[in-house]
């Protein structure tokens, strides 16, 4: 969105979150036009994050991209050029990118070295998924080689050998895809689970990728919300999950009550933002990215940097 295309999005929601407060639920917490203002904009920030890879799937992306001894190696660019003609690799770098996470100063170095940059060929699905262990070891032979770093939503992630290091959760996730017998196997078994409804089919996923070693809500959420915007799984976000995270459940009550600490529970909160996404159309990965950041500064619009 341009400049002009962001004022006028702004300009539309805030109009309809007043006539949500007004005609369905009160939302004490925008009630300050200053806090509108911030809630707003986190709002235009969300939708452009969530919508980015969609125009990235747009535009010629070149093969450099998914060569992880290369610089310019972005292992979601990598999975949308993957996605037709290599899925399972494609699911494969996805999973990659969001165990790393993008690293702000780093960016995408820890997940290309993941990858294999320092060897001959990289570590693609077919070698892990064939030997597992092998990765595993390989991991944590060279962790203390290994200079970029885990991003914002993993920074309490190890790459030491060990129950909880990297290799493990790799072997994990190995496990958990080999029991479908492919990555696309997976999601067509929660798409038949669910009748084709895309959102029952994001929540028969969610709750099946609590076999994944160190994949909370924030990892399977982003996980999972990814392989939809890449094209990999016509699935989307059904809920914020909030029952499981700090973040947007402090902003769902700071939304609707006014306050963080308010004792409204997370299945009256979840209903809440469910009727609010629906009367915004904005989908609930935006919802759940928006009121996680809002949150964190209510009152004056901080741009989130990662």
């Amino acid at each position: 969105m341009n400049a002009q295309q962001k004022e006028q999005r702004a300009l539309a929601l805030e109009a309809q979150l007043l006539a949500f407060h007004q005609n369905a639920v009160p939302l004490q917490g925008v009630a300050p036009p200053e806090n509108m203002l911030a809630f707003v904009w986190q709002l235009i920030d969300s939708i452009q994050r969530v919508s980015y890879v969609q125009t990235v799937r747009m535009r010629p992306i070149s093969a450099a991209r998914a060569d992880p001894r290369n610089p310019s190696f972005d292992p979601i660019r990598a999975a949308v050029a993957l996605s037709a003609g290599q899925a399972e690799e494609a699911f494969w770098l996805v999973f990659l990118a969001t165990h790393c996470g993008r690293n702000l100063r780093t960016e995408w170095q820890l997940a290309a070295e993941l990858y294999g940059a320092s060897e001959a060929a990289p570590w693609t699905w077919a070698r892990v998924l064939n030997d597992p262990q092998a990765y595993a070891d390989w991991v944590e032979d060279h962790h203390e080689t290994f200079t970029g770093k885990f991003g914002n939503h993993r920074k309490y992630e190890s790459l030491r050998p060990g129950p909880k290091g990297t290799g493990a959760i790799v072997r994990s996730y190995v496990e958990w895809i080999a029991g479908f017998g492919s990555h696309a196997a997976m999601v067509a078994q929660a798409l038949a689970r669910s009748n084709g409804n895309a959102r029952r089919a994001f929540g028969v996923l969610y709750e099946q990728m609590r076999a994944v070693l160190r994949f909370g809500r924030t990892g399977r959420f982003d996980y999972l919300t990814m392989l939809s915007k890449v094209g990999l799984a016509n699935i989307e976000a059904d809920s914020t999950y909030m029952n499981e995270a700090t973040g947007p459940k402090r902003g769902a009550r700071l939304l609707f009550d006014g306050q963080i600490d308010s004792n409204t529970g997370a299945r009256v909160l979840e209903a809440r933002v469910s009727a609010l996404e629906h009367h915004l159309g904005v989908g609930m990965q935006v919802m759940e990215d928006a009121m996680c950041n809002w949150q964190k500064s209510p009152n004056l619009y901080v741009p989130f940097r990662g």
